[in-house]
């Protein structure tokens, strides 16, 4: 019994990555996506629990502890676009001592080729696993 669930569970898997390892982007392509990442414009102003707005309508969500770790979420508050009919998202950061006290200075965090609200399996070899597979590349900084 224990080796026909662990055949099951191994061909489940195999067929998740066969339905997306197309998705990972090159290196180069990895490294440098986050030129396309936006900021909020303005002030967001909070709508209802972890959601939030900026001044061009923009939603932004908070994200919490467990979805932001490779962030260091300890001290800092990322906040992610959100838009159903949209596959990608932008992601930003700010300290959460400076969120808390009124201060919005965001910095550009991650460009999400897939939201990880719309598509988490997409977004996992999308935009998480290349930080693995090409072992923290260094990334330029866009402005």
């Amino acid at each position: 019994m224990k080796i026909l669930i662990t055949i099951i569970i191994c061909i489940i898997l195999a067929g998740i990555v066969y339905n997306n390892y197309d998705k990972i982007p090159s290196r180069i392509d990895h490294i440098n996506r986050n030129k396309y990442n936006i900021l909020p414009v303005g002030h967001l102003s909070n709508v209802h629990g972890n959601k939030y707005i900026d001044y061009n309508n923009v939603i932004w969500i908070k994200r919490g502890f467990l979805n932001s770790l490779l962030h260091n979420p300890f001290t800092n508050y990322i906040f992610e676009t959100y838009n159903p009919q949209q596959m990608t998202s932008s992601e930003v950061q700010i300290l959460k001592k400076e969120f808390d006290n009124g201060i919005q200075n965001f910095r550009a965090s991650s460009f999400n080729y897939y939201s990880s609200f719309n598509s988490p399996m997409s977004h996992l070899f999308a935009d998480v696993l290349p930080i693995i597979i090409y072992l923290r590349p260094k990334y330029k900084i866009y402005n």
